[in-house]
């Protein structure tokens, strides 16, 4: 017998599924305040929707796919990231000049690992990198660590 129970809670109607297994569609409707714990929720999909202010903490989000997506101020802490592919980031729309965009707060990585990763044409003007390690590093083909070498003898060489 199926577990749904729906009762008025604050003159809108509540449902509640516990251990059942539905798939549920939800159209045109505001389920505002909605929690899910302990859920297996795989194939999900959202179209059309505001899901501002949402939180998730301990989930499963592989292979998950978001795109033509407003995620300023997103927060993402503690996520695994290995084949993670991020395109036309920055721009609501991919082809247009970023003068046409609101300014946002900068996009900021702190404490992450881009190990044998690769950056294809980014924009990194006036991009600042604090504290970072450097190793094996290559720009357009030209290896930092050994660029900084050569400035470091250059600039032992002018002062000798």
């Amino acid at each position: 017998m199926d577990q749904l129970i729906q009762k008025p809670i604050r003159g809108k109607r509540h449902m509640h599924l516990e251990n059942e297994k539905k798939a549920v569609t939800v159209t045109n409707s505001d389920i505002t305040g909605s929690s899910f714990k302990n859920v297996r929720a795989e194939q999900l999909a959202f179209k059309c929707c505001n899901l501002g202010g949402m939180k998730m903490n301990d989930v499963n989000l592989t292979g998950m796919s978001i795109s033509d997506a407003n995620m300023s101020e997103l927060d993402i802490d503690g996520a695994q990231w290995g084949g993670a592919h991020f395109r036309y980031i920055g721009y609501s729309d991919k082809d247009g000049p970023e003068s046409e965009h609101p300014k946002r707060a900068p996009v900021q990585f702190t404490h992450c690992t881009f190990k044998q990763g690769t950056l294809t044409e980014c924009d990194f003007t006036n991009a600042t990198l604090d504290n970072c390690n450097i190793t094996g590093l290559v720009i357009n083909g030209v290896s930092i660590e050994n660029l900084f070498k050569q400035f470091a003898e250059l600039n032992k060489k002018v002062a000798d």
